[in-house]
């Protein structure tokens, strides 16, 4: 039976326009389920027109560091979750952009959703180069505030 998460966070972009910032991590622990991203949603808030993006990203050496991030379960009766999630996260090394999801500065949400099970994004247990990941903004204007959402499943 899989159980669901989901981690919402209210963010601000780079303050330098077109450089990304990462807002937070996802890693594995050992013998745990495998962890898959099933959804991510963001949405601006922001007061002059342009584009925004949220990007996933793993990595050959998974980032490091941040303030612990518990996720929540979708149903009062699932287990706690496996995953760790850390936000403010030190940007780890080899990355590959693993999905994209566009907004509107000023407003509008943006979103992915995997159709099915093997369309999600799959961290196996125990950490490693393919234990984890991270969600970055980058914005055409300085400081973007928004909030996003990353929706998990275990199991």
């Amino acid at each position: 039976m899989a159980f669901f998460y989901d981690l919402n966070f209210a963010f601000t972009s780079n303050g330098t326009a077109n450089t990304e910032t990462d807002h937070m991590r996802l890693l594995t622990v050992a013998n745990q389920e495998t962890c898959r991203i099933v959804g991510l949603y963001g949405a601006s808030r922001f007061g002059t027109a342009g584009g925004a993006q949220l990007r996933v990203k793993t990595f050959a050496t998974a980032s490091t560091a941040g303030s612990s991030q518990t996720p929540a379960k979708r149903h009062p009766s699932y287990p706690a979750a496996g995953t760790t999630a850390l936000t403010g996260p030190t940007v780890g090394a080899t990355p590959t952009v693993r999905l994209t999801v566009g907004m509107a500065q000023t407003g509008g949400m943006g979103g992915w959703v995997a159709l099915e099970p093997s369309a999600a994004i799959a961290l196996l247990a125990n950490a490693g180069a393919n234990g984890n990941a991270d969600v970055f903004s980058i914005a055409t204007s300085t400081s973007v505030t928004g909030d996003f959402t990353v929706e998990i499943t275990e199991g």
